[in-house]
């Protein structure tokens, strides 16, 4: 029986917060210790998307606790429900330098390393420990920053994009190895300097346990959360940042009405999640009149989505436009999961992967006519969404984190016995 690894795991965000950063690593650290191995995740206090620590973590400087045999250790975070640039800076540097000082200070063991990005600033704690330890590090990378921050536009400042870049260069040197999320990114990563022998592609997926024996909800749970049962769901669940550019879904159910009012009486958008946009997209639906089309559920926990998305009738996956084309939301592979029809609003690997599986339709990012047109053809057409949300569901089963953890635990036990 192969030995069993100590994993020291960096990652700014973790359960019970929302997201692909939280939730890549507690599947990947879940299944790891159900492999034999011992997990620690160094993290700070919940409180992403909406910017509030909850009652149970806040006033807290440090904390121990288990979730799902994983070790959590938990670091003092700056955190506030003013979502701004400011603030998320804040964030990011506070989380360094408090996860910094634990690497110091803290009684841990390590055979690896891994330290998840973005946001990069984890690299600092993740170099810390390595050197302190004599580990190797691994650098897993699902969005290449500083270049698709400063590409869309959120981060205009040239001299702290040379200072990040300074620190990408660092850690990537310091690295024994990195992971991405899809090839695009590995070609660039190589293109950037990284070692091809150093990158390995560890995609974005789903654990497929969590939606397996998920049956719908019964109409009496939809009417709690403000839905009507008897109306065809569209559903948006996740972060409601300026990067998904959930615009989109607003301007295609308003040109819906417009062209369809028929079709329209019997449908409903539903978007679920927090995020620095909800307010303005809130505010949007009221003041353009479209309340009766689109309502707002508040943020679920990680486990009850699966049999939301189960329960709606199409699920929805956009992204604003982005000069990075290969980036792939992993809420993109739970939409394929819930067996359910997926209309993406993305350009790019999202629309390929979708192409690809036959499991929905795709249309170009911010493109609410070709997106109207989509929900049209579905309310038009039930069956055929059937027979797209199945075909979804087959494909999925390639990205089941049960068989990815494989490759990862591969790439990890090389780096050990080097």
């Amino acid at each position: 029986m192969a030995a069993c690894l100590d994993i020291l795991v960096v990652s700014q965000f973790f359960s019970p917060e929302m997201g692909a950063p939280a939730a890549r690593f507690h599947d990947f650290g879940k299944l790891l210790v159900e492999r034999g191995h011992r997990v620690t995740v160094l993290t700070g206090f919940p409180n992403s998307p909406s910017g509030r620590i909850p009652d149970g973590y806040r006033g807290r400087v440090a904390q121990r606790e288990m979730i799902d045999g994983i070790t959590v250790l938990r670091g003092w975070i700056y955190a506030s429900p003013k979502l701004s640039k400011f603030t998320k800076a804040a964030g990011f540097a506070s989380f360094a330098a408090s996860a910094s000082l634990q690497a110091l200070l803290r009684r841990v063991r390590a055979d690896v390393v891994i330290a998840t990005s973005p946001p990069p600033t984890v690299g600092v704690p993740g170099m810390l420990l390595a050197r302190r330890l004599g580990v190797p590090l691994l650098f897993d990378v699902r969005d290449i920053w500083p270049e698709a921050i400063a590409a869309s536009g959120r981060l205009q400042s040239g001299t702290l994009i040379r200072v990040l870049e300074r620190l990408e260069r660092a850690i990537y040197a310091a690295s024994a190895a990195v992971t991405v999320v899809t090839e695009g990114k590995r070609e660039r990563l190589i293109e950037k300097g990284v070692a091809p022998e150093k990158v390995f592609v560890i995609p974005n997926g789903v654990d497929l346990r969590r939606f397996e024996q998920q049956q719908p909800l019964p109409a009496e749970a939809w009417r709690a959360l403000g839905l009507d049962p008897a109306r065809v769901t569209l559903m948006y669940a996740g972060i409601m940042n300026p990067p998904q550019g959930l615009d989109v879904l607003l301007d295609a159910t308003a040109k819906l009405r417009a062209a369809a009012p028929d079709l329209a009486s019997r449908f409903q958008l539903a978007m679920v999640g927090a995020g620095s946009l909800r307010e303005h997209l809130t505010q949007r639906t009221r003041s353009e009149g479209l309340s009766d089309l689109v309502r707002f559920v508040p943020e679920q926990p990680r486990d009850a989505i699966p049999p939301l998305l189960r329960t709606a009738d199409a699920i929805a996956v956009t992204l604003r436009p982005r000069k990075d084309s290969h980036t792939v939301p992993s809420k993109l592979y739970e939409a394929m999961a819930s067996g359910r029809p997926v209309l993406v609003s993305a350009d790019g690997a999202p629309a390929e992967i979708l192409r690809e599986a036959k499991a929905g339709l795709a249309t170009p990012a911010s493109d609410s006519d070709a997106l109207a047109a989509s929900i049209r053809a579905l309310l038009e057409d039930p069956e055929r969404g059937r027979a797209l949300g199945a075909q979804g569901r087959a494909y999925a089963a390639a990205f089941d984190r049960g068989r990815l953890v494989e490759r990862f635990e591969a790439v990890l036990r090389d780096l050990v016995a080097r």
